[in-house]
């Protein structure tokens, strides 16, 4: 692959560097010809959670029933300018299940730039992301500040499109503080009118983050506004808001992402109810395991102690559905080799099974 390396100064594990030894997304799994092939098979979206949605949680949704999947975003300044930290472009995987590559700045021609070299990889899409709530990145002026400047908004869309081999999607918040219909429709019409593909809409402000409730009438706003495909994102945890949020907005698919922290089987679950299939939820044990997996393929990608540190967050998601399991977050939190991590938890398994046991011996 021929990876513009214009701006390369220098050798070594520098991110032109991985991106030149990543192969690209094969045909099938490649963008088609129109927007309406856009989401060709593509219901759920594992939304881009930073510091979580990495190459091995990306792929665990992926296997669990999400139809695409979105990078952690990608600096633009960062990818031009040849930076070796950016985590997000490392072990990117296309032929795992499509993949968008998200990327985020407030330079135009960076932006541009970023994206022309990313589309090399011919990922489903590029997205940008104007929805990023999280100070250090909007004191910028890039992700969810770029919605207070509506010229800057198009300059970016623009720029990238004419820049990019692939469709470009865009993911907004519905504004800055004090959202509005007319605000919202603005900033979808102006998005579209620059020749974006596809808006993804987490109905949320940017001084929300993610609190308070996800303010579905602005996905319908939006969904009326434009003519391109419109993702609804917020507050969808399973089947039921799912359903509920395809019913109210008409969004042509849903995007999640804290609800699979910890939860990958969401996907699973939303999956088999669109089918008309029962679901049993997974057993506590087999939560288990799947939380030992999850951390052992992050030590095999990252190694010893980062694999471990790196996952706590998700650690800590999965034992919030494991039942009795209080006493174990203090004892993983602590934990930097996976082989301490196996004995906790097997010691919680074995005292699970006792527990179980005396409970059925005492019923007789």
């Amino acid at each position: 692959m021929a990876i513009n390396r214009a701006f390369d100064s220098t050798s070594g594990t520098r991110c032109l560097d991985i991106l030149a030894n990543t192969r690209p997304a094969p045909s099938h799994m490649a963008p088609g010809p129109d927007r309406g092939e856009l989401l060709r098979g593509v219901r759920l979206i594992l939304a881009p959670l930073c510091g979580i949605t990495d190459s091995v949680f990306r792929k665990i949704c992926l296997d669990r029933g999400a139809d695409m999947v979105v990078t952690e975003m990608i600096s633009s300044e960062g990818l031009v300018r040849n930076s070796p930290h950016i985590r997000a472009i490392r072990d990117l995987d296309l032929h795992a299940g499509p993949l968008a590559l998200q990327i985020f700045g407030s330079d135009p021609e960076m932006m541009g730039e970023a994206a022309a070299i990313l589309s090399e990889l011919s990922p489903r899409m590029i997205d940008l992301n104007f929805g990023c709530p999280v100070r250090k990145i909007v004191s910028k002026n890039g992700g969810s500040a770029v919605l207070k400047d509506l010229r800057l908004l198009e300059n970016i869309c623009r720029r990238v499109v004419e820049r990019c081999s692939v469709p470009v999607s865009a993911k907004i918040r519905t504004g800055w503080d004090k959202p509005s219909a007319a605000r919202v429709a603005d900033i979808a019409r102006t998005i579209e009118d620059a020749g974006v593909s596809l808006i993804v809409v987490h109905a949320r402000t940017q001084s929300q983050g993610f609190s308070g409730k996800a303010d579905w009438a602005l996905i319908k706003t939006v969904k009326e506004t434009v003519a391109i495909p419109v993702v609804g994102n917020g507050d969808v945890t399973g089947p039921l808001s799912y359903r509920e949020m395809i019913d109210k907005t008409g969004c042509d698919a849903v995007m999640i992402g804290r609800a699979a922290i910890g939860n990958p089987w969401v996907f699973e679950e939303i999956q088999a109810a669109i089918r008309g299939e029962p679901y049993r939820q997974p057993s506590p044990a087999v939560r288990v395991e799947a939380l030992l997996a999850h951390v052992g393929l992050a030590v095999a990608r990252y190694g010893e102690p980062l694999g471990i540190i790196s996952t706590r967050r998700i650690m800590g998601a999965y034992l919030k559905r494991i039942p009795n399991a209080r006493g174990l977050r203090s004892q993983i939190m602590g934990c930097t080799r996976l082989v301490d991590l196996e004995r906790i938890l097997a010691g919680y398994r074995n005292q699970s099974a006792e527990s179980h046991f005396q409970v059925a011996e005492n019923s007789l």
